[in-house]
């Protein structure tokens, strides 16, 4: 693990437009505890300082705050110590199709390679609290490795980066697939 592969992932993800400005956050399991993007920080010009180590009792070291969703990473890594990666965006695509539909079919041969149970979808819970970190946490625990989260965003976990990632791409691909097949239609 090295906090350049998390750089590199959150420039990557602000490249396909899953993030924008302050938005989203990365972390991983380390050290008996984790590192998640500091709050403010544009994903696009992070740098590896730009990383904040919070243990197991959700206290944080170094002068700068970890990002505001904390509580959720910290909660999933409690419930579910398979997770080695979680991955927070805001795609455009995903969050227009579960508002319009309540759901997140995954429509493409790929997104079958990464799920074992699909894509849960939430409720509006407002962000940053505990209370969306535990309904989220308890997804995860209950075998989802992506939660969608209504009028905010989507949240992927995964044993490795890669698969954290490619998660998150196969929910905007099928959410993309899903807007363009509807649009097509008419």
């Amino acid at each position: 693990m090295s906090l350049k592969d998390l750089v590199d992932a959150g420039k990557y993800l602000a490249s396909l437009e899953y993030v924008e400005g302050r938005e989203g956050n990365l972390s991983v399991r380390a050290n008996g505890g984790f590192y998640v993007k500091a709050t403010n920080a544009f994903m696009s010009d992070m740098t590896e300082q730009d990383y904040v180590f919070v243990d197991m009792d959700g206290r944080h070291q170094g002068e700068r705050p970890p990002s505001s969703e904390y509580r959720m990473h910290l909660a999933i890594y409690r419930m579910a110590p398979w997770v080695n990666y979680v991955v927070h965006t805001h795609p455009v695509y995903s969050l227009s199709v579960a508002e319009a539909t309540g759901r997140i079919d995954l429509l493409h041969s790929e997104a079958k390679i990464y799920f074992k149970k699909g894509v849960s979808v939430l409720p509006y819970i407002e962000p940053g609290t505990q209370e969306l970190a535990d309904a989220v946490a308890l997804k995860v625990k209950d075998g989802y490795e992506a939660v969608l989260l209504r009028l905010h965003g989507l949240v992927t976990v995964g044993e490795t980066l890669d698969v954290a990632l490619m998660r998150t791409v196969s929910v905007e691909k099928s959410a993309k697939l899903f807007f363009f097949t509807s649009v097509l239609k008419r």
